[in-house]
């Protein structure tokens, strides 16, 4: 029996740790084994900038070659290539080694089934990780091949979006310094003119951390935007499958009102189609969806179950807080180049601002927002949420546990969910009316008293 380093790196949505003490090369090549004995066939893998990356890629491409995998290697890319290479290349599997937003001290693998399906815990995750405790795997003798798929992805991006030539648009992109620096070339591939803010690919990552959701690191793109006159600024995580937006005013745009734009956009193409967002999104969403003639499906948070849900339901657009969008037309796919080009078209095409569709959002008091995470002991964190619905339920309030603990007041409803990827307990409010958002408030504000530290 192989022995894990920890048991905390196979999450819901992927694998993530730090970086020698949890996820070593030992780990990647055993994982690599792991693969190739589960998903036999041709794996693409790819991987981020982080300094790690590229000696766990090797690793994990010599456990993969040694059970008869056949590898192709696309070095640097960002998950929606390695996704997008998966069905370009009709592959068996994928792998890209990333740690997506969090600190550079820490690493990761995302995993895809054929038709880069995401795996999750549930689906996949949970069995390689009994392969490796196992330690029995496929044997046999692979090979590698290097592949370069940007051309081929820039001609799917430019089949499935259009715009019409020439684009008076200029906007600037914030890389972060991670995979996401590919993206300008992509961009000016649709004439759109581009300002490129920290797109050095550095896995030291400089300038912020790349996790776009955080206020603090959207400051510098805030002040290109305005200083270029830039009509929007766009920022990625690590791995340039999450988008946050800057406006014209070097205002951060909320993600619901981001979301909002692509839902409408998507709706006027495909009447009556179905989209999916979490129980995390405000209400708002849910109205939206209805008042623009679609069908609103509740999923549960995580792109690895919002694209799986995507393709049961065959619905065409989702979104999360986070900042991921998935699409339809990228095969159900996070992509954030994707969602990036579809906002700019649907403002040019709706001759609209953003300011526009936040003055035509459905109105609810929320607390909805990225300040509403609270660190937490990883191990409590689960305990935790169980105590608070137990409570609730014990005072006979209506609870749903679709993600966390969701409890249903008169005037509105309270969540307390915690974090699949990280040691974070998230606690965010929402009510129709002024007065019932400052009664949850103080309900909250309790919960928040209680978390453990």
């Amino acid at each position: 029996m192989t022995k894990i380093h920890s048991q905390h790196i196979f999450r819901e949505y992927d694998i993530r740790g730090k970086y020698p003490e949890e996820i070593d090369e030992k780990f990647a090549f055993e994982l690599g084994k792991a693969f190739g004995t589960k998903y036999p066939g041709m794996i693409v893998v790819g991987a981020d900038v982080r300094l790690s990356s590229p000696s766990l890629k090797n690793e994990l491409i010599k456990g993969l070659v040694s059970t008869g995998a056949n590898v192709i290697d696309l070095g640097m890319v960002t998950s929606p290539i390695t996704m997008f290479s998966v069905r370009h290349l009709q592959c068996d599997g994928g792998i890209i080694v990333t740690g997506s937003h969090i600190p550079k001290e820490f690493n990761g693998f995302k995993l895809y089934e054929k038709n880069a399906v995401p795996i999750s815990y549930g689906t996949g995750l949970n069995e390689l990780e009994k392969i490796i405790e196992r330690d029995v795997f496929s044997q046999g003798k692979g090979k590698v091949e290097k592949k370069d798929l940007m051309d081929e992805y820039v001609k799917f991006l430019k089949e499935k979006i259009k715009m019409n030539q020439p684009i008076n648009f200029k906007v600037v992109v914030d890389a972060g310094n991670g995979s996401a620096s590919i993206y300008p070339a992509i961009l000016r591939e649709f004439g759109i003119e581009v300002y490129e803010l920290f797109c050095e690919p550095d896995g030291n990552f400089p300038n912020h951390i790349p996790y776009p959701s955080k206020v603090e690191t959207l400051r510098t793109l805030q002040q290109k935007v305005i200083e270029t006159k830039s009509d929007l600024g766009f920022a990625y995580d690590g791995d340039g499958d999450r988008v946050a937006v800057v406006d014209e005013n070097g205002k951060i745009i909320h993600v619901e009102i981001v979301f909002s734009v692509l839902i409408e956009g998507m709706l006027s193409e495909n009447p009556k189609s179905k989209v999916i967002y979490t129980a995390v999104n405000s209400n708002a969403i849910e109205d939206l969806i209805r008042n623009n003639g679609g069908i609103p499906l509740v999923s549960r948070v995580g792109h690895t179950l919002i694209s799986r849900k995507m393709l049961e339901e065959d619905a065409a657009i989702a979104g999360e807080l986070s900042g991921h969008y998935c699409f339809k037309d990228a095969h159900a796919a996070d992509d954030a180049m994707f969602a990036t080009l579809k906002i700019i078209e649907y403002l040019i095409e709706s001759n609209k601002k953003f300011s526009d569709y936040e003055r035509e959002f459905p109105k609810y008091f929320s607390s909805i927002s990225e300040s509403n995470r609270f660190d937490t002991k990883e191990s409590e964190k689960f305990p935790f949420i169980q105590k608070i619905k137990e409570e609730f339920e014990a005072e006979g309030y209506k609870i749903d546990t679709l993600e966390g603990v969701k409890i249903f007041f008169e005037d509105g409803w309270i969540l307390v969910r915690p974090s699949n990827t990280e040691a974070i307990i998230m606690v965010c409010y929402e009510s129709k009316t002024k007065e019932g958002f400052e009664k949850l408030k103080a309900v909250a504000d309790d919960i928040i008293k209680r978390i453990p530290r």
